[in-house]
């Protein structure tokens, strides 16, 4: 597999495509209440953060899933909760612990809300990501994935996954490999799919609709130690300042199981590297990996690294350490894959092809064949 254009935002390898609906910072602060019940015929799941009489929040329909924003306020036992993206207005009175109300939809429709709290969602997916709010597994609640077709790749089969509702994607490994490796593997697949899919479901654009553009999974290299494939997602949710797109990676060891990290493939320096999003790491990387993998590409790949002319402000400088802190990358028959990430009005410099570091230059034990 040859690398496709990539672009990586400076965090993207650690944010692993968290595109969640941003909340006001002070609503972060209090706990959030959760509450389970009927919009109309229609079930929901509500979820309300409530600071100095100020209400923050979101809700989903069980039959769509979509986020929908919520902020408002307090006056005695009333609350006032209105939505950007959708135009709803709830009007809403505490009883005990409950809620009951009104929805007004933007075209004047009324419907009666009857909200009690949420426990714990019954039918969750197997595998699902151990990190999710108690909101976020009752959004993943009752949901499967779709098996699809197998494919071959190199002698190996993998075989498709999907989810109806967001449509994403996602292989699993069925032979080619050793059965504890495929095994341990494939549980980290269903849990990267599944928080993509939460990610999907939580990005509403301005319109009420799904904010997500592209989340898809490539069509992955099958190494005969090592397996890579990477995430290309592009987004405009609603309250954002503008549209993103980013790539994650996804590299494993085949004879372990165990995920791959990049420090693990390039190692600058004789001594070992700092524990990672450390303040040392992050000096590390850029006192001494980023140099080293300008170090690497101008000695590889010479004429591309090469300076821009003077006076070429708009041209892409890959001398420049900084574009490389914190680079996408993806593993291929030729070796290990980087993507630079430049600043946003260079964002068409981000992802040249050729970056690519060959098997020989990595300090991978015993290295790959194909």
């Amino acid at each position: 597999m040859d690398p496709i254009t990539m672009r990586s935002s400076s965090f993207a390898v650690f944010a692993a495509m968290l595109l969640t609906l941003m909340l006001p910072t002070g609503a972060s602060a209090a706990p959030e209440a959760l509450y389970e019940g009927v919009v109309g015929g229609a079930r929901v799941v509500v979820a309300l953060t409530e600071d100095g009489g100020e209400f923050f929040g979101r809700y989903f329909y069980r039959a769509s899933r979509l986020d929908i924003d919520l902020s408002g306020k307090a006056e005695g036992s009333a609350i006032t909760l209105q939505s950007r993206t959708t135009g709803d207005q709830l009007r809403l009175k505490r009883i005990g612990a409950n809620l009951t109300g009104v929805l007004t939809t933007a075209k004047a429709r009324s419907l009666p809300v009857s909200l009690q709290p949420a426990g714990t969602p019954h039918g969750l997916p197997a595998d699902v990501p151990p990190g999710l709010s108690l909101y976020e597994r009752w959004r993943l609640a009752g949901l499967r994935l779709a098996p699809q077709q197998a494919e071959t790749i190199d002698g190996r089969t993998i075989r498709w996954y999907r989810e109806p509702l967001s449509g994403i994607r996602l292989f699993r490994l069925e032979t080619g490999y050793p059965a504890p490796a495929m095994a341990a593997i494939n549980r980290e697949l269903a849990r990267n799919q599944w928080q993509t899919v939460s990610d999907w479901f939580a990005c509403t654009g301005s319109d009420g609709r799904p904010g997500t553009e592209i989340a898809e999974a490539d069509r992955p290299w099958l190494g005969a130690d090592h397996m890579s494939y990477a995430w290309t997602a592009s987004w405009s949710c609603a309250g954002n300042a503008h549209p993103d797109f980013a790539t994650v990676g996804h590299s494993y060891d085949m004879r372990t199981g165990g995920e791959l990290h990049l420090d693990d493939l390039l190692r600058f320096g004789s001594v070992p590297v700092p524990a990672e999003d450390g303040d040392g790491w992050y000096a590390y990387r850029s006192n001494s990996f980023a140099p080293g993998v300008v170090a690497l590409l101008k000695r590889h790949h010479p004429q591309q690294m090469a300076p821009p002319g003077e006076g070429a402000e708009d041209e892409c400088d890959y001398a420049d350490p900084e574009v490389w802190n914190f680079p996408a990358w993806v593993l291929s028959d030729k070796g290990l894959w980087l993507g630079a990430s430049f600043p946003r009005v260079q964002r068409a410099c981000d992802a040249p092809e050729w970056a690519i570091i060959p098997w020989s230059a990595l300090r991978l034990p015993g290295g790959e064949r194909r």
